[in-house]
């Protein structure tokens, strides 16, 4: 009885009533099964564990990566202080490249360029080929580039690791506290072979969590439809975590692939770089002007909790057209009358762009009408006054106008 209650206060007894998620629940530190991947001045020990959970599954922590894996590429760098390479600016780091770096996917394709800046560690998959992964795991803090030669469209998946020194319960020393739950983050930027951005990270992209840790309190995590929320949790600093709990999911098998559907993710969540601190590293700072780019800025990415999520993955298509060819696209087709009663006209040239299909979607997100039948005249005929969008869908894109019913 003694030893049965030595454990209970170890380990306070679990009932499944307190946590109504569908996550496996672990409790307490995970044990080491690796000392550390990396070694670097000044920077972390990034280790690796094992736990088990209460439904007896066994987990990584902080997640399985290929880091290890030397078929999967590194990145290049574009600012590392482990290695020494402390380029000043991208077109430094990009002229210490000879090409070896790229990736093919497309050999009829066009390269493209990306810049990334990860808190902690990523992996990137274009189309499912693994194209590079982080440098560091943990820390110093670094940024890369990764180059690749691909077809639009194409489908950017990554996963994104914050690392832990306290395994299985998310937390590391920081500010005199054994337990601090660090955060994490990643910023992204991608150019092609003109230099314009035609995809950077923002609410658009898909983020799913698949680790969160620690849990205090397993009363305080919640599900919303595929949404992981733990914003309810806290993550105060402390000295005493050793029965801290963490919560895991399944990644999907085929997460990598541009056929995985993501539809019914949760959109990333924004956060400012002060929140991710990045102020004051070099890693960034030093390339603002492509992070930071006063007209197309990009944002940092993570799922709902920076701070409690320490594995998630983001997703992204990025489709046929850039950024500014979309809006040059959008510039040249025009609708009138607007405000229209029961028809509308289509303004645009027709030896140019071909169309496939347009529809009238409401405000609530319905279809009002559709047609696969393009002519410069639409008539919807009779629908209810209001606000709607008019999408004018092609093979190589889709655009929205507003149009005001009478």
């Amino acid at each position: 009885m003694i030893k049965y209650l030595s454990i209970l206060l170890l380990f306070p007894f679990f009932s499944s009533a307190q946590y109504l998620g569908t996550g496996s629940v672990t409790q307490g530190l995970a044990t080491a099964t690796s000392g550390n991947l990396y070694s670097c001045t000044n920077g972390r020990i990034a280790a690796l564990g094992t736990i088990t959970a209460t439904d007896n599954t066994v987990w990584t922590v902080p997640a399985v990566t290929n880091f290890t894996n030397n078929s999967f590429p590194y990145a290049s760098n574009l600012y590392n202080e482990c290695t020494g390479n402390l380029y000043a600016n991208s077109t430094t780091a990009l002229a210490a490249l000879n090409g070896t770096d790229i990736v093919t996917i497309d050999p009829s394709g066009e390269v493209i360029t990306a810049y990334i800046f990860a808190d902690n560690y990523f992996e990137m998959y274009i189309n499912g080929v693994p194209v590079g992964k982080d440098n560091v795991p943990f820390t110093q803090f670094n940024s890369n580039i990764v180059r690749f030669k691909v077809n639009r469209p194409f489908t950017i998946a990554m996963l994104l690791v914050d690392w832990e020194e306290r395994l299985g319960v998310g937390c590391e020393t920081n500010g005199g506290f054994t337990y601090h739950c660090g955060d994490g983050g990643v910023v992204a930027v991608f150019k092609d072979t003109s230099n314009n951005i035609i995809a950077k990270t923002g609410s658009d992209w898909k983020a799913q969590t698949f680790y969160t840790a620690p849990i205090m309190n397993l009363t305080c995590p919640s599900e919303v439809g595929t949404s992981r929320l733990s914003s309810n949790c806290s993550s105060a600093d402390s000295n005493a975590g050793t029965t801290y709990y963490g919560l895991h999911w399944v990644r999907p098998t085929n997460w990598t692939q541009a056929s995985f559907d993501d539809s019914l993710w949760p959109a990333a969540s924004l956060y400012a770089n002060a929140t991710i601190g990045v102020d004051n590293k070099p890693a960034y700072t030093n390339f603002t002007n492509i992070f930071d780019d006063v007209s197309n800025d990009a944002q940092f990415i993570w799922s709902k909790n920076v701070i409690l999520d320490n594995e998630v993955i983001v997703r992204k298509t990025v489709s046929s057209l850039s950024v500014y060819d979309f809006e040059y696209v959008n510039s040249k087709f025009n609708i009138y009358p607007n405000p229209a009663i029961n028809h509308f006209n289509l303004d645009y040239d027709t030896t140019i762009f071909s169309i496939n299909k347009i529809q009238i979607i409401s405000t609530l997100g319905e279809l009002i009408f559709e047609t696969n039948t393009i002519s410069n005249n639409i008539t919807f005929g009779e629908i209810h006054s209001g606000i709607y969008f008019v999408k004018i869908i092609s093979d190589k894109f889709e655009i929205t106008k507003k149009l005001i019913v009478e």
